[in-house]
């Protein structure tokens, strides 16, 4: 993957386990999928036009005591309960194939090049799950919502800085297990722009 030049680039530790799948796709737009789960951090061999993390850290529950990492069946008194599911995928080189989901995970997929655009263009994008349109997904830039996803899944946002870009988005949903009351899915799409 490449670098960013973004000031704020650093490494975040997590558990290699948590980290449930990933892929590389090349610039023919085949996913090749890489080994998870044995050390950190997870690297991902090849040329990759774009590149996909799944993770999850598991079973939360919110108990009078602070919150545990263990589903509501094994925390105690629970308060609240939900289950974490996040992923992130970056894009450095533009491949039609991207213009589609990737995975049947939560995913934000631009639907034309977004690394051609500029600080105060508009971006179109489709927040997809099990590869289908979601509505109701809230969409933030830079962590800060700018609105949800329609019935056909769609939503633009304005971009407005150069350099690294961070558009996210969230869905929550009840989560009928018996381990925790929701579904929490979050995803994460970067890429750069010129200045």
């Amino acid at each position: 993957m490449a670098a960013s030049g973004h000031a704020g680039e650093r490494l975040i530790e997590y558990r290699p386990a948590d980290v449930k799948e990933s892929l590389c796709v090349d610039a023919a737009g085949k996913a090749l999928p890489a080994e998870t789960g044995r050390v950190w951090p997870v690297t991902l061999r090849g040329d990759c036009a774009a590149t996909w993390f799944l993770t999850s850290s598991g079973y939360w529950s919110k108990t009078p005591y602070g919150t545990k990492n263990l589903p509501k069946t094994e925390a105690g008194p629970v308060i609240d309960s939900w289950l974490s599911v996040e992923s992130v995928k970056r894009i450095d080189a533009w491949e039609a194939a991207l213009a589609q989901p990737l995975t049947r995970a939560l995913e934000v997929v631009p639907l034309a090049n977004p690394l051609r655009l500029k600080a105060g263009d508009k971006l179109r994008l489709k927040v997809t799950l099990e590869g289908r349109p979601v509505a109701g997904a809230t969409v933030a830039y830079f962590g800060h919502p700018r609105g949800v996803s329609a019935a056909d899944g769609q939503v633009n946002l304005r971009l407005q800085q150069p350099g690294l870009q961070l558009v996210q988005a969230s869905l929550e949903t009840p989560l009928a297990d018996g381990r925790a009351d929701r579904l929490i899915q979050s995803t994460a799409l970067q890429f750069e722009i010129a200045p």
